[in-house]
């Protein structure tokens, strides 16, 4: 006799592999990603020689 999987009651897909650690990990990537960017914007836009170390020229 072989063994049959019980019926999916909550239709989950049977290919998601995803587990939510994973799901976690990624958010807080693209989280950390903009904090980030906005941080160095922002440094750009008010501290002149963070301004000139990016772009090369002063404010």
């Amino acid at each position: 006799m072989t063994y049959q999987e019980p019926p999916n009651e909550n239709n989950e897909p049977k290919w998601d592999y995803t587990s939510s650690r994973q799901n976690f990990i990624t958010g807080a990537m693209v989280v950390g990603g903009n904090l980030l960017v906005l941080l160095i914007y922002l440094l750009y836009r008010t501290v002149p020689s963070v301004h000139q170390f990016i772009s090369g020229r002063p404010m």
